[in-house]
């Protein structure tokens, strides 16, 4: 009895992790500026430009313009260490836009509102950072964005 307790108790869990969603909400963004960012000089300054070119296509594609003033910005910030041949790379993909909040009066303030990040370890990074974000981490947005934004 103990035992089919416990395997309800996993199953139940892991049902539970499996459908979760993040705590940000994207409903109604029209545009964002997109910012490349690379801490460590991980990336040469071709695929940055590779990677934001990329980025507003996606983004462009899915019915969000890219714009530079007057919106939220999606960053795609980089921090990374070598090792021997080996690089770790930590990659976070977010958003940060301007927003109002409410407290005795309402104050101006700047709100990080989606953020998910990848860490690998590669001997072939820029490959490796151009899959990570074009191939994960921006289908990982976007995914959430039309189940947001969905009639």
């Amino acid at each position: 009895m103990k035992n089919l307790s416990l395997v309800i108790s996993f199953l139940l869990f892991s049902q539970l992790t499996l459908f979760a969603t993040t705590p940000y909400n994207l409903e109604g963004i029209k545009a964002l500026n997109v910012l490349v960012i690379d801490q460590s000089a991980t990336i040469s300054p071709e695929l940055e430009k590779k990677i934001s070119v990329g980025l507003k296509s996606k983004l462009e594609k899915n019915g969000i313009a890219s714009k530079k003033d007057g919106v939220g910005a999606m960053f795609v910030k980089i921090t990374s260490t070598k090792i021997g041949k080996t690089t770790v790379a930590y990659i976070n993909l977010g958003i940060g836009e301007e927003a109002e909040i409410d407290r005795s009066h309402k104050v101006k303030s700047f709100a990080l509102t989606y953020s998910f990040d990848d860490m690998i370890e590669s001997e072939n990074i820029e490959a490796d950072v151009y899959d990570s974000v074009m191939n994960f981490l921006i289908d990982e947005f976007l995914e959430q964005y039309h189940e947001d934004n969905e009639e």
